[in-house]
């Protein structure tokens, strides 16, 4: 807040003016007139000699913003403290103050305009601080400017003393009309707020809000059911008499409350008649307004977007930049449509109707008076700027539009060459490559035309780029030189182009205003802190939130329809330490007498997918958030036996809507064994597994016991019992019915299964590609869009197919791809999928070489001996059922899931098959290579030592060798020196080396997934647990939610009633010792207004029985600060220097400490 200006003492006029106007000097410094606006009358002659001199003026200074640069050098010189009230681009503001004057110096003749011309100028400019010196002040300085630009014309066009005192009079009436309205606005603003804020208030709400507000309400209802009667007709007249000319305020004023009351008489009477109970919301009273005074059409199309602005016009009324911005863009989107529809005394008529009628207890004449006043200088803005948005975007289509690129790229050059000469700081924010300065010029030079094209969504973009600005850290002090140097380059360009330079200037001052808005009030505290990446300002921050909104100071900034997270702001940005600090901030468990506050609600509230960012990309975070979930009581149970735990997993378990969360199927899918091992994710698997899939698990795979059972006694057990006691029809019976049910019911259930799993990823893929392709959101896909949808999802099959055909081949950038833990994670997710796929691909083969069905022809069938069924076929079919029975069994596999030991032991041997592929592919090339040279030595060899006398037998023989299963000896072969020598080569090379360091590789690898052997057994339950969830239906999944009881209060300790959203188990007290309490408890108010107390105010008053611990890690704190003394000490012996950066973190060193606070407060009392 700037500091009030000293008081001026009036500065005589020069000699020249004195002289010329002694007899009207006493009307120059007359009293301003500040109780009213009056029409100023001037006489015609003294009228036409002011704006002769003024064009003068402007025709010896060259253009109106060398007047207006004239002007405020000379002001600047006068009053520099004046230079903080006009902040703006430099350019724009002398060419705006010098078109203004132009205005008011053309309507001196008629002063009905000119009154109506001074009073929106003073409407636009109420917050500047105007006084009497100020307005003496401007006054001189506009005579001095107007003597010293017409001295060097010829006498006869000099100011004159009645030109002077014209002048004079004129910036008197406009200062009096400043201090009027001034005086006017600090009245009706808070009228119109409270008023606007009562209309937009639903009265069901409010009514349970406030009992006074609950009264006014039935005692209106009241009285509109106790009205006389009338006609429909009386809206539509009203409407007509809205649009008239504007009447005299005291005779508005003085009928006001009898048309309020014939207004809702005839409301009462339309909805009797209609039998329907008339609307009491604004909006709806609106619309019910608009139509039945004829405006139906203009109340769906541009009265939408008026009420949009005059909601933010009204909310930011108090700030004239603020409403100058919104009436700009409300100008820009309604010349978007047609002129004869846009009928703005059309839309102040249905404005009035609807707030008389939702305030039917609160509204008198000066409320009346406050929304026409309001609402007819918005209209006096908008008509003054409605015709240029359509021909300025033409002027900047065309000038852009015949830029060659060599001349954008010198003005995009030439910006910041101007810029850095305006703002030399500005290269200490500017520091990136040259390509990246010329992108960010050129999109500013876009967004100058596309300011025109699609206003509100250039609205949405300049508020997210706004709050990117307030991570940055941009000082808004920076934007006026950037837009200076933008206007000035583009004039430099383009001299000729009046038009097309005033549509630059407009646009661009209107983005830097939305953009420079954006960032002050996206700039909080907590921000500040964040690109500080300071823990300390944090917590200054935060010592002045109330206790109430302290979660959303730290996860939600809002301005405008967009919004920035500190949170997601400070792990984006990389500033880690901060982030930690605001997890532990917002999962630290806060309570007064009166209620406990906790975060975890409001995280999951503003952030649902935040443990899957964690995941990928902060899993130490990740961490941080699990373990503010949990509580851990510092008392125990039963004779110091147990403690009470409460895990807060509500909203890890469940989403917003009540379904199954993505957080488990998030963390499962990072494949971190140690994440899935934490204390709150093992709660979650447990609980889900035992309450819910368990029994589904088990339901499912006993499906396949069952046909596991039944393949075997068809394959092995009935054609056993034939060979054994001979074949028989009963047998023969027996067999087919086993091998039908494994081809029906077997088969027909994994081809099912298969089935469903590619419609749900079809429909999920599919899914996506329409949401992506309907940016608007309506939903309507026209068969344009599906064509497109259709062939997107074609080329995303054919990727599918490509990428699983690659791992079939083993290609390297497909195996890199599936490296790593998350590799196992979905390994073991995919192969039971992959094993059912393969059981039933066997069994379509076996149904193909079935000799039941080749030999139904029979006459004694059912059998399997006929002339169609070969011993080939046989033969084939023993091949497949072999197969077929290996496959059955390895389903049984998944069972391992039961047991936590065994199936991390079927994770290691998983695990080490990759070693086992080298080793066997390594042991393939030696056996060829002997092979095929031993075969070629030894084509005459004897038999004795192993047949060597081709490849084949050979390669046999050496495997045999190999594997120890060689039968001869090698005295056999020394009869041969060169044989027996290659075959000793080769057991160097293959048993020597390749199986010792096969044995040697095993048990490294051993040794590095053994240490999380428990973790990858608990990540396979886990995946199967978030792949049984996907079947799990909706009402299965209610009835568990209902078990859990979230909504239920939990007890912390006995007796202490805590919140809600928790699973609290009894854990053994020597588990995790607690030996300190977890929540932190204030006393004193209990307002959710009021702040926290500070933390070392609490720490001095630490209780009696925690005075021993306190000094405890006072001491400690004193100990660690003395080491750190001594290491810098030792250092600068040394002759060591230290850095910034290590004293910084020699700084953070004490707050990183479980016990950060004691230290902190230990520190101060040391």
């Amino acid at each position: 807040a700037m500091e009030p200006p000293p008081p001026h003492e009036d500065v005589p006029l020069e000699p020249i003016v004195q002289q010329r106007a002694s007899d009207r000097q006493s009307t120059i410094f007359a009293g301003i007139q500040v109780n009213s606006i009056q029409l100023l009358r001037i006489a015609s002659d003294e009228v036409r000699e002011a704006q002769r001199a003024w064009r003068n003026l402007l025709k010896r200074q060259g253009n109106h913003e060398a007047v207006g640069e004239t002007f405020f050098q000379r002001l600047f010189e006068l009053a520099p403290y004046l230079q903080g009230l006009f902040s703006g681009p430099a350019v724009a503001q002398w060419s705006s103050f010098a078109h203004a004057l132009d205005q008011l110096v053309g309507l001196l003749g008629e002063p009905e305009q000119l009154k109506l011309a001074v009073e929106t100028l003073a409407f636009q400019h109420v917050n500047l601080d105007v006084d009497m010196p100020s307005i003496s002040l401007f006054r001189k300085v506009l005579l001095e400017t107007l003597e010293a630009g017409l001295d060097t014309v010829p006498f006869e066009q000099r100011l004159t003393a009645e030109c002077a005192g014209t002048f004079a009079e004129l910036m008197n009436y406009v200062g009096g009309a400043m201090l009027y309205v001034k005086r006017i606005c600090a009245e009706s603003h808070p009228l119109l707020q409270n008023s606007w804020t009562q209309a937009q208030r639903d009265k069901e709400s409010s009514s349970g809000n406030d009992n006074e507000m609950e009264e006014e309400e039935l005692h209106g209802d009241s009285q509109d059911v106790e009205g006389t009667s009338g006609e429909s007709a009386d809206l539509r007249e009203l409407g007509q008499a809205e649009l008239a000319s504007v009447e005299d305020a005291k005779l508005k004023s003085s009928s006001v409350l009898e048309e309020s009351e014939e207004q809702r008489t005839s409301q009462s009477n339309i909805a009797s008649s209609d039998g329907m109970a008339l609307p009491t919301s604004f909006l709806e009273m609106f619309k019910i307004n608009a139509s039945v005074m004829g405006f139906g059409r203009g109340a769906s199309t541009w009265m939408v977007t008026a009420l949009d602005h005059l909601d933010e016009i009204v909310k930011n009324v108090t700030s004239a930049a603020r409403v100058r911005e919104e009436v700009c863009v409300l100008t820009l989107r309604i010349s978007s449509f047609d002129k004869e529809e846009v009928v703005l005394p059309q839309f102040k008529a249905c404005l009035l109707a609807a707030l008389r009628s939702t305030l039917p207890q609160v509204w008198s004449p000066k409320h009346e008076e406050a929304w026409t006043w309001l609402w007819e200088n918005v209209v006096r803005l908008v008509t003054a700027n409605l015709h240029r948005p359509k021909a300025y975007e033409t002027a900047l289509d065309a000038v852009f539009g015949s830029l060659s690129s060599r001349r954008l790229y010198k003005m995009r050059r030439d910006i910041y060459a101007v810029f850095f000469d305006l703002a030399p700081t500005g290269q200490s924010y500017f520091k990136q490559s040259n390509t990246r300065l010329h992108f960010l010029a050129e999109k500013v030079l876009s967004l100058t035309v596309e300011t025109f094209r699609d206003t509100q969504g250039m609205v949405s973009e300049l508020s997210a780029l706004g709050l990117k600005h307030v991570g940055f850290g941009i000082p808004t002090e920076l934007f006026p030189p950037f837009v200076s140097a933008c206007i000035a380059v583009m004039r430099r360009h383009r001299p000729d182009d009046v038009l097309a330079n005033e549509a630059f200037q407009w646009s661009l001052i209107l983005v830097a205003s939305i953009l420079v808005r954006t960032i002050k009030e996206g700039s909080t505290v907590v921000m500040k802190a964040i690109n500080l990446n300071s823990t300390k300002a944090l917590s200054k921050a935060l010592s002045t939130a109330p206790r109430s909104e302290r979660a959303t100071w730290l996860l939600h900034v809002q301005v405008g329809d967009q919004f920035i997270s500190p949170l997601i702001w400070a792990l984006e940005s990389g500033n880690t330490e901060v982030c930690h600090a605001l997890i532990k901030d917002l999962l630290t468990i806060r309570a007064d007498r009166q209620r406990y506050y906790y975060g975890c609600d409001e995280l999951f509230r503003r952030h649902p997918d935040i443990i899957e960012r964690f995941t990928q990309r902060a899993p130490d975070m990740l961490r941080t958030l699990l373990t503010g979930l949990i509580w851990m009581s510092h008392r125990t149970t039963e004779n110091g036996k147990y403690r009470r735990v409460n895990y807060f997993v509500r909203n890890v378990l469940q989403d917003q809507k009540g379904r199954f969360s993505s957080a488990l199927s998030s963390i499962t899918g990072s494949g971190d064994p140690s994440i899935v091992s934490h204390p709150v994710v093992t709660l979650l698997v447990d609980t889900l597994w035992s309450g819910l899939v368990l029994r589904q698990f088990v339901i499912s795979r006993s499906w396949n016991i069952l046909g596991l059972v039944v393949f075997v006694c068809g394959q092995e057990i009935v054609p056993w019992m034939m060979d054994l006691h001979g074949p028989s029809q009963t047998l023969y019976i027996m067999l087919l019915s086993c091998r039908l049910f494994s081809y029906v019911v077997g088969m027909g259930r994994l081809a099912l299964m298969q089935l469903h799993r590619v419609w749900i990823w079809s429909r999920d893929t599919m899914r996506k590609i329409l949401a992506e392709i309907d940016t608007d959101g309506s939903g309507d896909i026209d068969s344009e869009e599906m064509k497109q949808a259709l062939t997107r999802f074609k080329e995303t099959v054919q990727g599918e197919i490509e990428k699983k055909i690659k791992i079939l081949r083993g290609d390297e950038d497909a195996m890199l791809l599936d490296s790593g833990k998350g590799a196992i994670s979905n390994q073991e997710k995919n192969t039971y999928n992959r094993i059912c796929f393969t059981v039933m691909f066997m069994l379509i083969l076996l149904l193909s070489h079935e000799p039941l069905f080749v030999c139904q022809n029979a006459p004694d069938w059912p059998t399997v001996e006929c002339p169609e069924a070969t011993p080939d076929l046989h033969y084939r079919y023993a091949i497949f059922g072999m197969v077929a029975m290996m496959v059955h069994w390895a389903l049984l596999i998944d069972m391992t899931v039961f047991s936590t030991e065994i199936s991390a032991f079927l994770l290691v041997v998983q695990h080490v098959f990759g070693e086992m592929k080298q080793f066997l592919t390594a042991l393939t090339f030696l056996l060829l290579l002997f092979g095929s040279t031993i075969s070629i030595h030894c084509r005459s060899c004897p038999d004795g030592g192993g047949n060597f006398s081709d490849m084949p037998n050979a390669i046999l023989t050496l495997f045999a060798i190999t594997v120890g299963l060689y039968q001869g000896d090698y005295r056999d072969i020394q009869q041969d020196p060169m044989l027996l020598a290659v075959v000793f080569v080769f057991v160097t090379f293959s048993v020597v080396l390749l199986l010792n360091l096969l044995i040697a590789q095993l048990n490294q690898t051993y040794e590095l997934i053994n240490k999380d052997v428990v973790g990858y057994a608990r990540l396979n339950r886990a995946s199967l647990v978030v792949g049984a969830m996907d079947s799990c239906s909706r009402k299965t999944w209610n009835k568990f939610l209902g078990k859990l009881n979230f909504d239920q209060r939990i007890e912390f300790d006995e007796g202490d009633l805590g919140l809600a959203g928790c699973i609290q188990v009894l854990e053994p007290a020597s588990r995790n010792r607690q030996l300190t309490e977890m929540i932190r408890r204030f006393g004193g108010s209990t307002l959710p207004s009021m702040p926290w107390p500070d933390e070392r105010q609490r720490k001095l008053q630490v209780s009696d029985e925690d005075a021993g611990e306190e000094k405890v890690d006072q001491i400690e704190m004193i100990l660690q600060k003395t080491l750190r003394r001594i290491r810098r000490k030792n250092k600068l012996a040394d002759g060591s220097t230290l850095t910034a950066g290590s004293a910084g973190d020699d700084d953070d060193a004490s707050s990183s400490d479980g016990s950060m606070m004691g230290s902190e407060s230990g520190s101060e009392r040391g």
